[in-house]
């Protein structure tokens, strides 16, 4: 067999199994964004924002976020477990928290601990906490 033979045939072998693959890559359907917009003041209180962008190809009726508040001295001040959903195939939506006699310029970084429960139409979603991405815009990190 000739070089370009084998060139050709090496090729050939790279793109069948790319579309192989292509119906794995469209059943994953993406991530779940959870971005930290921002930090307000709600009288004692600090009102959190958050951004979430379904990325994925089926809606979700519940998307449970276990999430641990650090104060700037880095000890845990509160621990809360969020309901996110319903959201959408798709979809962006903006969820809001309070962190109850907590001062903003207080929190030192916000913890996605865990996703408690993750549930589309169908029942459970594979791998649902490794699809979040998360991000912040806020002075104050969002971690994982």
């Amino acid at each position: 067999m000739t070089r370009k033979r084998q060139i050709h045939g090496g090729l050939a072998a790279g793109v069948l199994g790319l579309v192989l693959a292509l119906p794995a890559l469209a059943e994953d359907g993406g991530g779940i964004g959870v971005q930290l917009n921002k930090l307000e003041p709600d009288g004692d209180d600090c009102r959190a924002h958050l951004v979430l962008e379904n990325g994925l190809d089926q809606a979700l009726e519940s998307l449970q976020l276990d999430l641990v508040v650090f104060g700037d001295d880095g000890i845990i001040q509160s621990r809360t477990l969020l309901e996110m959903a319903p959201l959408r195939a798709g979809s962006t939506s903006v969820r809001a928290f309070r962190m109850t006699d907590t001062s903003c310029d207080r929190v030192g970084r916000i913890l996605v601990n865990d996703v408690a429960d993750c549930e589309g139409p169908e029942g459970a979603v594979a791998d649902c906490a490794d699809r979040i991405e998360i991000e912040s815009l806020a002075d104050q990190p969002l971690i994982r």
